[in-house]
């Protein structure tokens, strides 16, 4: 079964959890059955597709997440990632872009095992020539809506699609001498769609 295939699943069940709670208020009074508040953390594997016109293939990687809940729907998570990314006109070269971000997310429910989502942050992030001593470094926000099943109290797996709006605003060179820093202007384009299957533990 195919990453695409599974992370339709897991939004159809995600959607049908969350009319659920909708219409079964009641349920929310129970006690917790879930652990959502203190440190969290999840590891996972990563795909995304340069929507921007950067001339790079859809790339892989993979994905780690320490996170603290402050509620039981809201938490806080620093992420980093990083993906390979082959040229379209050759396969010699790679580009590699990774990203640090904290986004604050929301979760629609908390008591049922499916537990849909929403998550909006802002990140730093790059974009390195491994063939060349250039890289590209950008900022922006990530938008993005996923799904948990949650098999025990403190474990589950997840799928999350997820929207990158960023914008490269600096280029390093790496000299001899040191790293040199040039602002760019105009700004380059760099948003990206990805998908992401995690493992979590709370």
């Amino acid at each position: 079964m195919s990453r695409k295939t599974i992370a339709a699943w897991l939004l159809c069940q995600a959607w049908f959890a969350l009319t659920a709670s909708a219409q079964d208020q009641p349920a929310a009074k129970e006690s917790a059955r879930f652990s959502h508040t203190g440190l969290k953390a999840f590891v996972g594997t990563t795909s995304f597709e340069m929507i921007a016109e950067r001339g790079l293939k859809a790339g892989e990687g993979g994905s780690l997440g320490l996170g603290y809940g402050f509620t039981e729907r809201f938490s806080l998570w620093l992420n980093l990632f990083g993906s390979k990314h082959a040229p379209e006109e050759s396969e010699e070269a790679t580009f590699e872009f990774s990203g640090l971000e904290l986004t604050l997310q929301q979760k629609f429910e908390t008591n049922a095992p499916f537990q849909p989502y929403g998550k909006l942050g802002f990140g730093i992030y790059g974009l390195d020539d491994t063939t060349s001593p250039e890289a590209l470094v950008g900022a922006g926000l990530s938008v993005g809506l996923g799904v948990d099943f949650f098999f025990s109290r403190h474990l589950g797996i997840g799928a999350e699609v997820v929207y990158k709006k960023l914008d490269y605003f600096q280029r390093s060179l790496t000299t001899p001498e040191g790293e040199l820093l040039t602002n760019l202007s105009p700004l380059l384009n760099g948003d990206t769609v990805g998908f992401m299957l995690t493992f979590t533990v709370q």
